[in-house]
């Protein structure tokens, strides 16, 4: 069953809208009147449309297209400019000849956003849902077909659970610190309480100075502060609230000293090396980025 995202903070235009939509369409029509809203919606269901209103933030709509390329099977999701829907009982509508245009109230330079028939919309929403089916489709064969073809040939990185390399003692990621799931020479598996911000979400250009950034706090007070980019961002469920499992692309090696894929290697201490039995293995960094 298909699923529209409205996003709409206007109430008369949103129950227009309700009103054109009740007839035609058979899936799930949800109603949110703000971004954040929004995004609470697509993390219990990625839609199939997101319309999006007129005066909608840049920074807003930015960040969630963002949000939606880091969710696995949300590429598919079509993105739909929302006009203002033609009333006949709307007194605003008569407001046709303002003689100062820049001195008109708030509520009245809403109407700059281009208007449409009801009827004429959801038509194009109606097609915009099919085109969704078929592309949701097409990726679920195609993609289906290229990472059987991928699989055999990608080489993949031994990862090892956060209990495999005790000497990792904290996770901070963007602004708040994550539970370390696995990590290997490549990248790294986290989960957070709070969905992930726009500044670590977006795929800037690997030369620019601000990049995502990944800190590993050490058990002996150092950090290895990693750079690279989120490829996935999946909102689970965990009790009564949601947790968010990232995955973290390094842009090179970080050069932790991680575990023999046949198990745990503890580092040989050296001469100088002042660690007791038993403590816990060293750090052979290769290449660090400290903040």
């Amino acid at each position: 069953m298909s699923c529209l995202l409205v996003v709409q903070p206007d109430p008369v235009q949103a129950d227009a809208l309700r009103e054109a939509l009740r007839a035609h369409i058979t899936g799930e029509a949800v109603f949110a009147d703000s971004v954040d809203d929004a995004l609470s919606s697509i993390d219990r269901r990625v839609p199939d449309v997101v319309l999006l209103p007129h005066l909608i933030p840049v920074a807003a709509e930015n960040y969630l297209t963002t949000y939606l390329g880091a969710i696995p099977g949300a590429g598919h999701v079509q993105i739909l400019g929302l006009p203002r829907l033609e009333r006949h009982d709307d007194p605003v509508q008569r407001q046709t000849h303002w003689l100062f245009p820049w001195r008109r109230p708030k509520m009245l330079r809403a109407i700059d956003a281009p208007s449409c028939d009801p009827g004429v919309f959801t038509q194009d929403v109606i097609a915009y849902l099919a085109g969704a089916r078929v592309l949701k489709d097409e990726i679920k064969l195609y993609g289906a077909e290229a990472a059987a073809r991928e699989g055999a040939n990608r080489r993949r990185e031994p990862r090892f659970a956060f209990s495999e390399v005790p000497w990792i003692s904290l996770v901070a990621f963007g602004r708040e610190r994550a539970v370390l799931v696995n990590v290997s020479s490549r990248g790294a598996l986290l989960r957070t309480r709070s969905r992930p911000e726009h500044d670590v979400l977006r795929r800037t250009d690997p030369n620019a100075r601000e990049r995502s950034r990944l800190t590993l706090e050490l058990g002996s007070d150092n950090k290895i502060h990693a750079t690279g980019r989120v490829i996935r961002c999946v909102p689970l469920k965990a009790g009564a609230r949601l947790q968010y499992e990232i995955a973290f692309s390094f842009d090179e090696s970080v050069g932790l000293h991680l575990p023999e894929s046949s198990g745990l290697v503890p580092a040989r201490p050296g001469p100088n090396d002042g660690r007791q039995p038993g403590a816990a293995p060293s750090l052979r960094p290769r290449r660090v980025w400290r903040g």
